[in-house]
């Protein structure tokens, strides 16, 4: 017996059998990514872990006279948050620079590189990067006032994959706090997968962030390098950030 199909049933079934052979190429390209790397950080509140390094503290400022300069690389450790809730790589942004009786003192820009260092990798083209990004505190956004806040994601000696500013600060008809994550001029907490689960702060708060980013790749090692440029060098007790749920696929 002959089969008869219209042409509005046969584009149909085209139409499914192209999205089915999609479905598993997809799950094809999944089954043959490598797990890198994963860490969620919860050991002992203070273990280090010796694939991720930090930076110098740079700071500068524009007061009379402007004042630069460095400060040691601290030691990367994880810490836990105030309510327990959370064990996470950090706390980043910097100590406090200068003290509350020099003139302008919380008028300092200061920087941090945290850097994850991976070797060994198998053959690929392409690492894919995912994790949660902790914005903690009373970061500022665009503020012209007390800001920009910023954080960037980059391949050492490569792409930069994110440089954006975030904000805690919902002030934003007074302090310009608008942030552009995940897009320019959009509120503070926006696109955040939760705020104020962390306890750090009742008014400022914290929010989470899961962030996903690909890139090609090919060689045998990489250096990732999670940074910060924050304002007003008050310190992490003020502007505060930390990493958690860190997963590399090589494809």
């Amino acid at each position: 017996m002959a089969l008869y199909m219209s042409g509005a049933a046969l584009r149909i079934r085209s139409r499914l059998i192209i999205a089915f052979a999609g479905t598993l190429l997809a799950h094809s390209a999944s089954l043959c990514a490598a797990l890198v790397y994963s860490n969620d950080f919860n050991g002992a509140t203070g273990t280090s872990y010796p694939e991720w390094t930090s930076s110098v503290i740079t700071f500068s400022n524009k007061l009379t006279p402007p004042g630069s300069g460095t400060l040691p690389a601290p030691i990367v450790t994880n810490t836990s948050s105030p309510n327990s809730a959370q064990r996470f790589l950090g706390l980043f942004g910097g100590p406090a620079i200068g003290s509350r009786i020099d003139p302008g003192w919380n008028r300092s820009r200061v920087g941090q590189t945290i850097t994850l260092s991976l070797t060994n990798l198998p053959p690929h083209r392409e690492l894919d990067l995912a994790f949660d990004l902790y914005i903690i505190r009373s970061w500022d956004g665009d503020s012209p006032v007390y800001g920009p806040d910023r954080f960037i994601l980059s391949v050492a000696n490569g792409l930069t994959l994110l440089d954006t500013t975030f904000s805690n600060n919902p002030k934003t008809n007074s302090d310009g706090s608008c942030q552009s994550y995940p897009a320019a001029h959009s509120a503070p907490w926006s696109g955040a997968l939760s705020t104020g689960v962390l306890g750090y702060d009742r008014f400022f708060r914290d929010a989470i962030y899961h962030l996903k980013h690909s890139f090609p790749h090919t060689t045998n090692a990489v250096r990732i390098n999670f940074s910060s440029s924050l304002f007003e060098g008050k310190g992490t007790g003020d502007e505060a950030w930390g990493l958690d749920n860190v997963v590399v696929l090589a494809k």
